[in-house]
């Protein structure tokens, strides 16, 4: 129960702090996967041209989710797939509907074709906000329209500058709920560099089509189209807003933790909770900002998302577990002399590739994996006799729960908890820092 409590309590802050925020993809996983290993459904096209993840993701300066991950590759007659909102949007929850992704085109036709699109909560054909890539000339056009193909008889579908090939922008579809009939609105934006902080004008759009509104926003899809309008281009860096406001610096960050994982398969027992503090990386290494995120399982992937960040050089200090009173693990800093990062942009982390990654080399391997020691159950700085003392404790009292003394994430409170404490205690494991 007590746990359950903590959880809600923890979730329910991560609900209200990006309440606004309905996807994030970053394509972080591992290049060949099939998109329908991560939570895409293919609905169309069946297994030809299957839509993977490819390498190497792209880089946008100024977008926060550049660089993060890999990417997905599209091109002409194959699989298109779709991927949930964490809620549909609608005018019950919004006004507008902001999708941003960045795109890397190779090759397109003519005759144009749209390969990125919003769809209701519950369709698989009601293709909405439809983004299009043409040839003119050599030339590389962007367009859009809302849900009909006679939309395409609208000339002013389409970008009046002309973009390169081979070249990453970011694009912005914005779809606009509007009272009655057939009166939705769809814009898209089109940047070569930056991202305004405040919503400028569109690119094109915005156009209120006749044709019919989509009542509700609830997936992203992509779509691969027959060869003779298709193009072909990396895709990337997705996100879908009820706001444009994207000030923010991203840190994705892989990380494990000592008693969590399990070390033939390389996963923790859990999903868990981690706050990391970006802190000067000169005397006194003050605190300039903290963000707090959800090690998946899995991937022992979290998303840490700075509001407060200028450009420069910064520690990470890892605390593993969100709560003050919940948390068992060992203070952790990035290596020596900090990493630098852009404001409002993104940035990859990984602990667990080696134990140079901390400060100090202050890593356990486990298997195959570097992980942060955990077993500092007073959060003292130290794993001690104190700490034993209170698992030991614990165990005697049938402790369960998410209690700080549980060190594997199993709700139990045993000797498996008490072993990693011992060890770590002889070992004279504690922080080290700066």
């Amino acid at each position: 129960m007590k746990k359950k409590l903590v959880l809600i309590l923890f979730f329910g802050l991560m609900l209200n702090a990006f309440a606004q925020q309905r996807l994030i993809e970053n394509f972080d996983y591992t290049a060949g996967d099939s998109l329908g290993a991560h939570g895409w459904t293919s609905f169309s096209g069946g297994a030809t041209n299957r839509l993977l993840v490819t390498s190497p993701g792209l880089t946008y300066s100024g977008y926060p989710q550049s660089g993060i991950g890999n990417a997905t590759t599209i091109t002409t007659t194959g699989q298109d797939a779709y991927v949930p909102l964490s809620a549909s949007i609608d005018t019950s929850n919004a006004r507008a509907v902001y999708a941003f992704f960045l795109v890397n085109v190779s090759a397109a036709q003519a005759g144009g074709e749209y390969f990125a699109a919003l769809l209701p909560a519950t369709s698989t054909t009601f293709y909405s906000g439809r983004v299009y890539a043409r040839d003119n000339g050599g030339n590389l056009n962007f367009g859009i329209t809302k849900s009909s193909p006679n939309d395409t008889n609208n000339a002013a579908m389409w970008s009046t500058s002309n973009y390169s090939y081979n070249t990453t922008y970011l694009l912005v579809i914005k779809y606009t709920f509007a009272s009655g009939l057939a009166h939705d609105a769809v814009s898209l934006f089109v940047f070569s560099s930056g991202l305004p902080v405040i919503e400028p004008a569109p690119t094109v759009g915005p156009i209120a089509y006749t044709s019919g509104d989509a009542g509700n926003i609830g997936r992203f899809a992509l779509r691969q189209s027959v060869a003779t309008r298709a193009p072909s281009l990396v895709l990337d860096g997705i996100r879908v807003s009820t706001t444009w406001n994207y000030t923010t610096t991203i840190l994705n960050v892989k990380m494990a933790v000592q008693g969590l994982l399990n070390e033939t398969t390389n996963i923790h027992l859990v999903n868990d909770s981690a706050t990391i503090y970006l802190r000067n990386n000169t005397l006194p290494y003050s605190i300039v900002d903290s963000a707090t995120a959800v090690i998946n399982k899995t991937t022992l992937r979290g998303q840490f998302e700075f509001q407060n960040t200028a450009s420069g050089t910064y520690y990470m200090d890892v605390r593993y577990r969100k709560s003050p009173i919940f948390r068992n693990g060992i203070e952790t800093w990035s290596r020596a002399g900090g990493e630098a990062l852009v404001q409002n942009n993104g940035f990859s982390y990984d602990f667990t590739d080696s134990d140079a990654k901390a400060f100090g080399n202050n890593l356990f391997l486990k298997g195959t994996t570097y992980t942060i020691y955990n077993g500092d159950v007073n959060q003292d700085g130290i794993v001690d006799g104190a700490d034993a003392a209170i698992i030991d404790n614990d165990i005697s009292n049938f402790g369960s729960g998410y209690l700080n003394t549980d060190l594997n994430g199993d709700e139990f409170i045993d000797a498996s908890d008490a072993s990693v404490t011992d060890n770590n205690a002889f070992n004279f494991i504690g922080r080290i820092t700066p």
